[in-house]
This record gives C-alpha cells, structure tokens and sequence, in this order.
C-alpha cells in the first residue's frame, strides 16, 4: 500500500463516513470583500428577502439588497465582535456579540437607522440567537471545552427583562436553531464536534451527531421541511440533517479540496425559495470572503427570519 501523502491536496479529507450521495458544490453569489481575513458569518433575512450578515473581526452588520446587490453599512463597533444578526418583526436588529479586551460581549439592540436603543445580557460572549412566536430568545454563550464545560443556552422573555439558563455545562455551543413547531431546539457544541437535539421542556437532551475533523460544527438553521443545515467551520462546507438528526446530504465550498473558502461559518435558506445562502472566507488562501450560493432541500422557514 502506497502511504504518501500530499497535505496540499488533502488538506481537508472529507471523511468516509460523510461521503454522502446527495453531494453538491456551491456557487459564488456575492465577493464581499478581497480582504483577509475577513470572518463573515450571522447571515439572515427580512421579509422582503433581502439579506443581513456580519463582519466579525469588523464588529459590523450589512444589508445587502438581493436585486442590485448592493450593500450598506447597517452599524458597527470594532471593539466588539459581531457573530450575528436576528431581525424583531418591528424592524429592530439584535446583534449577537463576543467581547474583546475593551468590551464585553452582549445583545445590542439597533434600529434600522443604526442607533443603538440598548443592551441586552451583557457579560456573556454570544454567537448566535433564536427567536420563539412571542418574541422571547434563545441564544448561545459561547465558552466552555471538554475540560471545563461552563458554556449554555439562555432565553430571554418577551419583556427583554431577564434572563435564565435553559441548557448548562455545554461546550461552546455555537449555533442554535428551533423547530418549525418550536418542540426541538437543535444547538451545536464547537468545542466537543456534537450535534444536540434539545427537547422543550424535557431534560431528555440527546447527542444524535459526532462531527469529524477540526474545527467543529459553528452555525445552524432550519428550512420549512425542518431539515437542520449545520456548517462546519475550516472544511469549507455544510452538512444536512433530516428532522430526527440523520445526515442526508450536504454542500461543499468551491475549490476546498485545495484548502480555499474554508471558513464556512452560517447557512440559511432564502424565504419563498429552496435557495441556501452560506457565508464564507477564505483566511488562508487568495479568493476573498464571499456570500455562497447552493439549492437547498427545503423553502425558507419564515419563522425564522423574525418571530410572528
């Protein structure tokens, strides 16, 4: 047996076991910026279908207008690291915050025009947010390793007054997503490369996936068949699950078997569309940060976009 390797080329093997028929490879729909690194990732929709996403390390949010492409500057603080972006029904943008050595991470709640109206559960590093039918959230405070499990999913009430933790001694959880009936809450655990199925008022939480590779799985979403689209961060691609937490598919970057567009970080089908959007970067080659494009196995689920 021939042992050689060349690490150029299988810079990032798609295991065996995740060899999946449905396999297919996405487009790219919209160049960012050339910039690197540049980690974009919290992307979403309004109910015109146009599309909102995050800048990171810019601590920013754009709205791009799915028409003419073009894209504005929504808000921005560069001393805080914004992982995402979820919209109220009245308009307001909630952005999700890991902190950094000048502020700690938070909610800032945001008008449309960009002026900041408050701050939510300042003090936790969030990456991502969900919100239920009565305008209460969900959202993920991202710390914890497999030594030290300190990390958790809070909701916050309708009120915005409030928090309390609804799941505990997680690791780095990092995406989180509910079900169209809102009976399941799917959460990614970054640090332990697990996939969770979190019951609603049940303490029968069940690890239904074990990720391969590194790094883990960031952000997930659900589309209107409930089907869970997880991306995994650094392989440069998205896997899919059925609504039990069975692996049924999934979408690869361009040109990540040569180790480009790696950082594959939040996917989201389009409202009134089997379109699938993806942000991703590619921090180690020469391709830019860019907006992906793929056909996704169910419409949008528009209860995602803002609770109703």
């Amino acid at each position: 047996m021939d042992f050689s390797y060349n690490y150029t080329k299988d810079y990032r093997p798609i295991p065996p076991g995740e060899r999946f028929e449905r396999t297919v490879t996405a487009e790219k729909f919209h160049l960012v910026t050339s910039e690197k690194p540049k980690h974009l990732e919290g992307l979403c929709f309004d109910r015109d279908g146009n599309m909102y996403f995050t800048s990171t390390y810019d601590g920013a949010v754009f709205f791009l207008d799915m028409k003419t492409k073009e894209m504005t500057c929504k808000w921005k603080d560069p001393d805080l690291k914004a992982a995402s972006v979820k919209l109220h029904k009245d308009g307001r943008m909630f952005i999700s915050c890991l902190g950094t050595e000048k502020k700690s991470g938070r909610i800032v709640v945001v008008r449309q025009d960009g002026t900041e109206e408050r701050v939510i559960a300042e003090g936790y590093d969030i990456d991502d947010i969900v919100f239920d039918h009565e305008g209460g959230f969900y959202f993920t405070h991202f710390v914890g390793t497999i030594n030290n499990p300190t990390g958790g999913i809070y909701y916050v009430p309708p009120s915005l007054e409030g928090l309390s933790c609804v799941v505990s001694n997680l690791c780095a959880p990092n995406g989180v997503c509910l079900s169209t009936d809102e009976k399941i809450m799917w959460v990614t655990e970054f640090s332990a490369g697990r996939l969770l199925q979190v019951p609603m008022n049940s303490p029968l939480i069940s690890v239904v996936y074990h990720f391969t590779g590194f790094y883990g799985p960031d952000s997930c979403s659900v589309d209107e068949d409930d089907n869970v689209y997880v991306a995994m961060f650094d392989q440069g691609r998205i896997i899919v699950f059925n609504r039990d937490g069975y692996p049924i598919g999934q979408i690869l970057m361009p040109n990540r078997e040569i180790g480009h567009n790696l950082c594959s970080s939040h996917p989201m089908v389009r409202p009134d569309t089997k379109d699938l959007y993806i942000t991703t970067a590619d921090d180690v080659g020469d391709e830019g940060s860019w907006i992906m494009k793929a056909p996704a196995f169910g419409k949008g689920n528009k209860s995602a976009y803002q609770f109703l």
